[in-house]
């Protein structure tokens, strides 16, 4: 009988550590699994205005409230040296060039936390330049132009004239 009961306590010790182990793995395989990122899941829906022709959308750099011009001709996106905030450097004022590949001056690539909508990417690589010139010319007041580099990360890009929402992708 010792020898049954030796028997049964040790596949009793060896099913409780298989459970054990088990839930371990599943913890483990739940914790490693990666969260999708409200901000990139499914469709992102930005809402926007238009001013002299021009798409306006709202939105924050850094935390600060900003006005950004979307525009598919620009291959970065770009913000002003004034939204920028925490700019430890002075930047010229952007040479009068236009030509056919549109308008070009002096930056610096910089990180800054983009807020478009209800949706925040973070760490987004911008150019920061001095727009004062380029308001100037357009006869309106904005903070930065939204550009290819940040549509790129999506699949689709769609502009709902009617309902003045742009629909972002994944």
């Amino acid at each position: 009988m010792d020898a049954s009961r030796e028997v049964s306590a040790c596949v009793r010790l060896r099913a409780r550590n298989l459970l054990v182990l088990s839930r371990a793995l599943a913890l483990l395989l739940l914790l490693l699994t990666p969260v999708r990122n409200p901000a990139h899941s499914g469709t992102v829906r930005i809402p926007f205005r238009t001013v002299q022709s021009l798409i306006v959308v709202l939105g924050k750099v850094n935390g600060n409230a900003a006005t950004f011009v979307l525009d598919t001709g620009a291959n970065r996106t770009i913000v002003s040296t004034k939204i920028y905030g925490d700019a430890r450097f002075e930047l010229q004022r952007m040479p009068h060039r236009q030509g056919p590949a549109g308008f070009s001056g002096y930056s610096l690539r910089r990180p800054a936390d983009l807020g478009l909508g209800e949706n925040v990417w973070m760490a987004q690589q911008v150019s920061v330049m001095d727009l004062d010139e380029l308001k100037q010319m357009l006869h309106m007041d904005f903070d930065g132009l939204l550009g290819q580099d940040f549509l790129r990360q999506f699949r689709s890009v769609r502009i709902d004239y009617r309902a003045h929402l742009i629909e972002l992708q994944e």
